[in-house]
């Protein structure tokens, strides 16, 4: 296999091109495709200039909000694999990885990386992403292989609802690929209160489609 990963092209493609249309809405806040494609682009500059690069781990904490998943891709952007710690406070200690990002807006975005500096031309397009997802009985399920598939396999409906509830963590495999799959069809996610609680464990989460 060779090439870049369809489902990053493909992601921003999508962004890129889905201007005014609402890609994220909750309560008074809504962002646009264009505003979350912009979005994604800030956030993978201060990854590159936090240092991270391929093979490295980046833990994303926060709840169902944008920059949640953004930081996800453009953590996998970069080259790096992706573990999703929901419901976690601000303070980094307790978890292992070479980066640990937040979304939470009353968290810094970097809460801890190791400094280090990337090149200008040391990335290039990933072939392949990956996103772990922890379990209860403390495992990881890994994701890799569905994000392409994904990509192969949804498209655009004008003529569906074109708006997608959102009430399954983004830290969750079923919430991860609810939403992932609204992007990719440049559908509306209507983001609902998080309630982890309620979703099953990854470990007797259904496979995926």
């Amino acid at each position: 296999m060779g090439g870049s990963s369809l489902f990053l092209t493909r992601i921003l493609d999508v962004l890129c091109e889905g201007g005014d249309k609402i890609a994220f809405a909750h309560r008074s806040r809504s962002m646009s495709y264009q505003e979350t494609f912009d979005t994604l682009r800030r956030l993978h500059t201060t990854l590159k200039n936090e240092g991270v690069t391929p093979g490295e781990t980046v833990t994303v904490t926060g709840g169902n909000m944008p920059e949640t998943i953004l930081l996800q891709i453009a953590a996998q952007l970069r080259g790096a694999r992706v573990l999703h710690r929901d419901g976690l406070s601000c303070d980094a200690d307790t978890i292992e990885a070479d980066h640990v990002l937040s979304s939470d807006p009353d968290c810094p975005l970097l809460v801890e990386g190791r400094g280090t500096k990337a090149g200008e031309g040391d990335i290039v397009m990933p072939r392949a992403v990956e996103t772990l997802f922890p379990t209860d009985d403390g495992r990881l399920v890994s994701y890799s292989d569905e994000y392409e598939e994904m990509a192969r396999t949804v498209q655009p409906h004008p003529d569906g609802p074109q708006r997608v509830l959102l009430i399954a963590p983004m830290s969750h495999p079923i919430g991860n690929r609810v939403t992932v799959k609204a992007l990719l069809a440049g559908d509306t996610i209507v983001l609902h209160e998080r309630a982890p609680e309620t979703v099953p464990s990854a470990a007797g989460s259904p496979a995926p489609s």
